[in-house]
């Protein structure tokens, strides 16, 4: 791509355009924030933008021969906030003006250098301005270790001297001296200061001199120290520089071999994961191909496509797809919209022709209307399940959605599905209501600049949400986060690996603890012969003792056409309880009930999950006979949070085969025989499935640490019904009318209702019929209620 370099005159500014070239980017121009020269000041009190040494700055033009543009600081850092909108005159508006201007000048302009490592507000406002301009963020110092970070600058040719200090540990004798000569001085007070190294804290800023993209060098000939706080501890000054000159460099200094050298692999604590994880994959695929038990549930039946998909009866009539009664739920902190379609009532001829994005808004609105019924808006919804019939649609639906959102979509999982005609999109969503308790507000991590870290987002979606207990992740799919590729060539193995990688790297970064914590994981795969890969895999890296419900389905198609994509929900929050107001007439200041002992308890009493096992046979299995299929149930506890996963399966793939052979039908219009469930066997599965989640349930209602969900059904927020498309395609509607009608004899019970979404998918993992997923919310804890327990 074709990139301007943001530039401070600072280390990291020129470190991440020399990543660019080694990416394989061109830098057509530099630009420039400065403050007016009527300020006669040589920084400003600016959030985002480094303004000492700017003095240096009209320089860098003759040093890397590229054209300069610099635009004036006009604004103040007026919105302040973790989010950044438009806002008239702050001083992120300054740097729109300044990219519109380089844009105007190169129309062929793609993409924008930053060198931002931790700043979420910078990063944020940069982003903020690339997505109005159309431009890419490339930010490859982004999440960087900066003990590494720094070391691989110096070794990397970067002469970026000290140009301002501000911290203890640095004294004035600093200025002046080279990032690589300060190296072990900083790692030293970084150890017994905790000093940000590359000065993420604002410690010192920096000036470059010269690096490996300079043709000509600076040369400092005058400067002087301005003191301008002499404090004992922690003293301010800068160096002003008051005499500079350009010197050629020769041609072996302007050789290029520097790309070479330059690290494009920088190793994160997530990097160890991957090898272990190919050979995993690799073991378990060779495996696969001498086992013919392979735990995959296939048919060749007449109403099965040979690619694999399922042949839709003829448009002619009504839609032919199920809509469930059980429309959303609706709670003071927690809420849902179940699976929703655009034709939510029988289709007339003018609705069943939309165009894809059409329909893409018409499915929208109809969740739109849901949320507004239950007093909710689209900023509450904190997570989103999209599945559409064809993958090729991806931009187009893309294009459609993200009207609806504003500058942090939810969180998102979009797979394929052979959804019934003439449906092509199905949504459902999460909410948390803005005013829930525990008040913590909601978190949202939506990188958008490509990096080393985890990939960008390839659509309207954040990467991550956490509130009210709660950490939603966007499905995560094998990219490479430099390039945003797949692996090349194709490879289960290494789209497995990175995938896992990605996911554990923004997990990190929210403080999820994905290893311990994750709730539910549901990993979509192209192909059912993945599925004892992909659980071996996610074995490896959860912990054994407490591991959540895991639901391997396969699908006909992920975003790029990938081979896997995982969905998790995690239990967030070191601390397992809100606190609790002592009275109303608390005068201590703080109206909490506080003290580090009680935490102890609480951490020490809560510190593993629960999890609970059920197994289930028909009652017509006989004595001594092996049942005809059998239902497993799990279940994941941690309070308020509970998951469950309850799967009808059959011992052997063989045995489904012959069990739906046995029960083929030809009742349909065109007189072809079709395999299927007769309404019994379907209701006793069903049945049983939901008898399943309701002891579980029962169960929970007072566990051992913490309040449980006491409200039973009324606790439940959101079920999916995957069945098997290629087996039940057939028998979709009696499906979701006999599961509506069982349903209703729990949840009709109570007073509240259940967000259900019906999901068709090629094969269920273990020779998997039908699953049923489950997300309950109780009672939030507190720490009085927590010791009391």
């Amino acid at each position: 791509m074709k990139v301007v370099g943001l530039i401070s005159g600072g280390k990291d500014s020129f470190y991440n355009l020399m990543q660019c070239v080694a990416n394989g980017h061109t830098v057509i121009a530099l630009g420039n924030l400065h403050p007016k020269p009527q300020d006669n000041k040589d920084e400003l009190d600016s959030y985002m933008y480094q303004t000492v040494g700017h003095d240096v700055i009209h320089l860098y033009k003759d040093c890397l021969e590229v054209p300069l543009y610099r635009q004036e600081i006009k604004g103040k850092p007026v919105e302040q906030g973790a989010d950044y909108v438009k806002t008239d005159q702050d001083e992120t508006e300054d740097l729109f003006d300044l990219l519109s201007s380089v844009k105007a000048a190169h129309p062929d302009l793609e993409a924008v250098s930053v060198g931002a490592i931790l700043s979420n507000y910078q990063r944020i406002r940069v982003e903020n301005v690339c997505s109005r301009l159309g431009l890419v963020a490339l930010a490859y110092l982004w999440q960087r270790n900066q003990e590494e970070l720094l070391n691989e600058m110096a070794q990397a040719g970067v002469n970026a001297v000290l140009v301002k200090i501000a911290a203890i540990g640095l004294k004035r004798q600093h200025l002046g001296q080279s990032i690589g000569d300060m190296f072990p001085h900083l790692c030293k007070m970084n150890r017994e200061y905790d000093l940000h190294i590359c000065g993420e804290g604002g410690e010192y800023e920096t000036i470059t001199l010269d690096c490996p993209l300079f043709k000509r060098r600076i040369v400092v000939e005058e400067s002087e120290v301005v003191i301008h706080s002499d404090d004992a501890f922690a003293q301010v000054a800068y160096l002003r520089f008051k005499k500079l000159r350009l010197e050629e460099k020769s041609e072996d200094e302007l050789d290029s071999c520097w790309m070479s050298d330059i690290n494009l692999d920088p190793v994160w604590e997530a990097d160890g994961l991957m090898l272990p994880i190919e050979e995993i994959v690799h073991v378990r695929q060779a495996a696969q191909k001498h086992d013919d038990n392979s735990g995959v549930v296939t048919t060749h039946g007449s109403g099965v496509a040979q690619d694999g998909h399922r042949r839709s009866s003829s448009s002619d009539g009504a839609f032919g797809g199920h809509v469930s009664k059980f429309l959303s739920h609706e709670s003071d902190v927690v809420c849902a919209v179940g699976g929703t379609i655009a034709f939510e009532v029988t289709s007339s001829e003018g609705t069943r022709h939309l165009s894809i994005a059409e329909e893409t808004v018409a499915c929208l609105q109809n969740v739109q209307a849901k949320l507004e019924k239950i007093g909710l808006s689209w900023t509450e919804v904190v997570f989103m399940q999209v599945f559409v019939s064809n993958m090729a649609d991806f931009g187009v639906v893309n294009g459609a959605y993200k009207s609806f959102f504003g500058i942090n979509p939810p969180p998102r999982a979009c797979v394929g599905a052979n959804l019934p005609k003439p449906c092509r999109i199905q949504v459902s969503c999460t909410a948390i209501r803005k005013e829930a308790i525990p008040t913590k507000p909601r978190q949202t991590l939506h990188v958008q600049g490509m990096s080393y870290w985890a990939p960008a987002n390839i659509g309207p979606y954040s990467q991550a949400t956490e509130q009210a207990y709660h950490s939603f992740i966007a499905g995560q799919i094998g990219m490479i986060p430099s390039t945003l590729d797949l692996p090349m060539p194709a490879s289960l193995a290494k789209e497995t690996a990175w995938s896992l990688r990605n996911l554990s790297q923004i997990a990190t970064v929210r403080q999820s603890d994905l290893a311990n914590r994750t709730a539910l994981c549901i990993v979509y795969v192209k192909s059912a012969d993945a599925f004892a890969a992909v659980t071996a895999a996610w074995e490896y890296i959860s912990n054994k003792k407490t591991s959540p419900p895991l639901l391997a389905i396969s699908v006909p198609s992920l975003p790029k056409g990938g081979q896997v994509e995982w969905q998790v929900l995690i239990h967030h929050g070191k601390v397992y309880a809100e606190k609790t107001p002592v009275s109303k007439d608390d005068q201590e200041g703080d109206g909490y009930e506080t003290d580090d002992d009680d935490m102890y308890e609480v951490e020490k009493r809560a510190l593993h999950p629960t999890t609970l096992s059920l197994g289930h046979e028909p009652p017509s299995a006989g004595a001594g006979l092996e049942a005809p299929w059998k239902t497993r149930t799990q279940s994941w506890f941690l309070s308020p949070l509970l998951t469950a996963l309850s799967v009808v399966h059959v011992p052997e793939a063989s045995s489904l085969a012959s069990l739906f052979s046995s029960l083929s039908v030809s009742d349909n219009k065109e007189g072809v025989e079709q395999q299927g469930l007769n309404k019994e066997m379907a209701q006793d599965m069903l049945a049983m499935m939901i008898k399943a989640i309701d002891r579980i349930l029962q169960s929970h209602t007072q566990p051992a640490i913490g309040p449980g969900v006491e409200g039973g059904w009324t606790d439940v927020v959101g079920m999916s019904l995957y069945y098997h498309d290629t087996l039940l395609a057939d028998q979709a509607v009696q499906l979701g009318w006999i599961f509506d009608e069982l349903l209703s004899q729990y949840v009709g019970k109570s007073s509240s209702n259940v967000a259900v979404t019906f999901v068709p998918v090629l094969a269920i993992a273990d020779h998997g019929v039908l699953a049923l997923s489950v997300h309950a919310v109780g009672k939030t804890p507190t720490i009085p209620g927590l010791l009391q327990a």
